[in-house]
């Protein structure tokens, strides 16, 4: 079909102004005129207009038919109308009559969606209402076909009408149908008779093509002889005209640059925001940096804290190896110890065990009242996050308890962590291993004093025996002071013993505290590095929007291309 450059640019800046248009959308660009595509390219999907004229029995009818290559305007010898009749497109064929002398007839033949022809009755039958209906369709059209019969080129009427019109020139051929009937001299003879004569009319040159509509048409039926019917028929000679005629329709053009800047306006637009979009992300995610900088620095300051909570931590151990060395005093007593000599003494295990579980359970409630306070930094910092998030991201942050369930898992692990350090601090004392040591000295000393006492009374025993009884008195009062004495001692030495235990468990009040430093420190950063992911859905919300931003440049890259593309082509 004719002008195939032309409608393929109006099909790629058509593709492309809806593209654009969406694009727009997608981006929350103003479209602007391309908001309404359907009306914004209608003059561009506008039919072109053939407008056929002649005289009557000229052949009109039947040139239209050989023109498209199909007989859908009737054509006949005898008139049957004084009408003009436009052939439009319509899935349903129907005709109406919107106004006197003009018919309209809708026809299902996919060429009239591109090209809409107006046969005309004859100059020289037309009255004054269809001369000025016939000077209306004139303006409007894209090209103007003058027939002429070749039994009669030279008609004064049709003639007289082409220099009215003169002004449309440019738009206007003559037609010199039924060229079969005259051999190929006559018609050369002709050609530069018509030739002449329009240049005697208007002062210029007119395209003149001579062509035979009943060859075109045969060369449609007949497939043997349809290329050499067709070459006879003139026909394609004057469709490249017609298609060089609809690629350079004035109007037509200045309408595909018109959609052509209108597109490329708001593509510009389009950049801007886009530009816009992704300087704004690049601060957003500066922004979340910030925020993720200020996390940062909450942890540092309670890290800082651990100053505050070192001593704390020694205190813990301290006061419960205070109550170790009451236990100590209890179990180092004169009787009890008398009483280690006949059984198994448990005491430096009890007291570690002890020790240990009332550290590690001292340690953990000062954990759980620090993750207390951890819990209400959060919260605090929080509290201060979404009015931020919501004006600058503008959307809705998470719910803090219900995104952190009041971080009751992080809080049990940093009691555990925390406990555990101190159940290994204290292990790592030895406090069982050098107790056990001083009270077996303590209790050898306290054997040997036991066995020289039993010793004495049995001395005194064998002497009174043998009737020694001044030295069985002597021996026996020996016992009494030696057994006086190591109670004596014995009473001393659990004095003594206790205030060494207090002495090496305050020693490693320090050590206990820097072991246990060094967990609090982890479990602080675990706590933080927790409530950090709380920032993961907003994270994931900027990423997501910089993936969606990178296909849209794409978009916009192909369509400017695109669009340049036409430009070079038009």
């Amino acid at each position: 079909m004719f002008g195939e450059r032309y409608f393929v640019a109006r099909e790629r800046l058509s593709a492309v102004v809806r593209g654009v248009r969406e694009l727009a959308e997608a981006t929350g660009t103003d479209a602007g005129p391309l908001a309404d595509e359907e009306t914004y390219l209608a003059d561009l999907e506008e039919p072109f207009l053939f407008l056929i004229c002649g005289e009557v029995n000229a052949g009109k009818s039947a040139f239209i038919n050989g023109l498209f290559g199909t007989e859908f305007c009737p054509s006949e010898a005898i008139p049957t109308t004084r009408e003009i009749s436009w052939y439009r497109f319509g899935r349903h064929e129907f005709e109406e009559q919107p106004r006197p002398g003009v018919r309209h007839f809708f026809r299902d033949h996919d060429f009239l969606l591109d090209f809409s022809v107006v046969d005309t009755p004859g100059l020289n039958d037309l009255d004054k209402d269809g001369h000025r209906e016939l000077q209306t369709f004139l303006e409007r059209a894209d090209l103007v076909f003058f027939v002429f019969p070749v039994t009669n080129a030279w008609s004064a009427p049709t003639w007289n009408f082409i220099a009215e019109v003169g002004a449309h020139v440019g738009k206007m051929a003559i037609i010199l149908q039924q060229k079969d009937l005259r051999n190929e001299q006559d018609m050369a003879v002709m050609n530069e008779h018509v030739h002449e004569l329009g240049v005697h009319k208007l002062g210029k040159e007119l395209d003149i093509f001579s062509v035979s509509a009943n060859q075109a048409l045969e060369a449609k039926v007949n497939p043997g002889a349809a290329q050499r019917l067709q070459q006879e028929s003139g026909y394609p000679s004057l469709g490249r005209f017609v298609s060089r005629k609809v690629a350079t329709v004035p109007k037509r053009l200045a309408q595909l640059r018109a959609v052509q800047g209108g597109a490329l306006q708001v593509l510009r637009e389009i950049e801007d925001r886009m530009e816009i979009r992704r300087r704004t992300l690049d601060s957003d995610q500066g922004f979340l940096s910030d925020i993720e900088t200020e996390v940062d620095q909450a942890r540092v300051e309670q890290g800082q804290r651990l100053a505050e909570k070192f001593n704390g931590l020694g205190e813990v151990f301290a006061d419960q190896a205070e109550r170790a060395a009451n236990l100590l005093a209890e179990r180092t007593s004169v009787w009890q110890s008398l009483l280690s000599l006949f059984r198994e003494d448990d005491t430096p295990v009890e007291i570690e065990k002890g020790l240990i579980e009332a550290v590690k359970e001292a340690i953990e409630g000062l954990a759980g009242n620090d993750s207390d306070e951890l819990v209400e930094v959060c919260r605090s910092h929080w509290a201060t996050v979404v009015p931020r998030v919501e004006e600058r991201l503008e959307m809705p942050p998470p719910n803090f308890e219900e995104e952190s369930s009041g971080f009751a898992g992080a809080k049990e692990r940093f009691a555990k962590r925390l406990g555990g350090a101190a159940r290994k601090a204290v292990m790592a004392q030895k406090v069982r291993g050098m107790l056990d040591a001083e009270m077996e000295v303590r209790r050898e000393a306290l054997r040997r004093t036991l066995i020289l006492t039993l010793l004495l009374i049995i001395a005194a025993g064998v002497l009174g025996f043998f009737h020694f009884n001044w030295l069985a008195c002597a021996a026996l009062i020996a016992a009494v002071v030696l057994l006086a004495l190591g109670l004596v001692k014995t009473h001393q030495s659990s004095a003594v013993l206790v205030e060494w235990f207090r002495e090496r468990t305050s020693s490693c009040r320090r050590p206990f505290a820097e072991d246990v430093s060094e967990e609090y420190q982890e479990g602080v950063r675990g706590f933080f590095v927790e409530y950090a992911t709380m920032f993961e859905g907003i994270r994931r919300h900027v990423a997501e929007l910089k993936m969606k931003l990178k296909p849209q440049l794409d978009q916009w890259s192909e369509h400017f291309l695109e669009i340049n593309a036409i430009e070079q082509d038009l």
